[in-house]
């Protein structure tokens, strides 16, 4: 296998993994909201993954925290 090869490869998997993540985080952010935890303290959970800067879990968190704010804006 060459490096082009190899290197295209690392991409796609890292891409993969990532996309992943981010539907975990959006999925666990459901739940949280499910069980009880608030849009404002997902804010703050937001902000410790922005800190830490783990920018897969942000992007989950911060796409169930829109889908939510838009279903109540829409009722």
């Amino acid at each position: 296998m060459n490096f082009t090869n190899y290197k295209l490869k690392e991409v796609i998997i890292k891409r993969i993994l990532n996309k992943r993540t981010i539907n975990e985080f959006y999925l666990l952010s459901l739940i949280d909201f499910d069980n009880g935890v608030s849009i404002k303290e997902m804010y703050k959970t937001l902000k410790l993954y922005e800190e830490i800067e783990d920018y897969e879990a942000c992007a989950g968190i911060l796409k169930a925290i829109k889908e939510l704010e838009y279903g109540f804006k829409s009722n």
